[in-house]
């Protein structure tokens, strides 16, 4: 029996601060072009945009709150990623006749009842 083990290389992760400093670099290139933008259409006469159900305001809600912490966002992103390449490494692996545990399994079963007045009941089985 060989007793060596074998280094496995991890593999590298972007240095967060420089991740931050590139999705700031973004924000700020993409807000001098968005204001430019409207400069430019507010010049040709054309009125903004009215946002009746406040979506704008939610959008820039949300993107305030996933800047604000951007090493937590590159995490995130990074973890999609990562459950992404593991999704497609079973898929493949089980294509290929082997059998491997499942990447997600459902918490619990939903059964769905339609009763004879037409309306839908959903309620979960343990």
């Amino acid at each position: 029996m060989n007793t060596q083990t074998q280094d496995v290389q991890k593999p590298q992760l972007p240095d967060p601060k420089e991740v931050a400093r590139t999705y700031g670099e973004i924000a700020q290139r993409a807000s001098k072009l968005i204001t430019e933008h409207m400069q430019r259409q507010l010049k040709r006469g054309a009125g903004a945009p009215a946002d009746e159900l406040g979506i704008a305001q939610a959008f820039m809600d949300m993107m305030s709150k996933m800047l604000a912490n951007p090493y937590k966002m590159a995490q995130a992103q990074m973890n999609l990623v990562w459950d992404y390449m593991s999704l497609w490494q079973h898929s493949m692996l089980r294509f290929t006749g082997m059998e491997t545990a499942p990447v997600a399994t459902p918490a619990k079963a939903i059964a769905v009842s339609r009763m004879p007045s037409g309306k839908t009941i959903f309620s979960s089985t343990s």
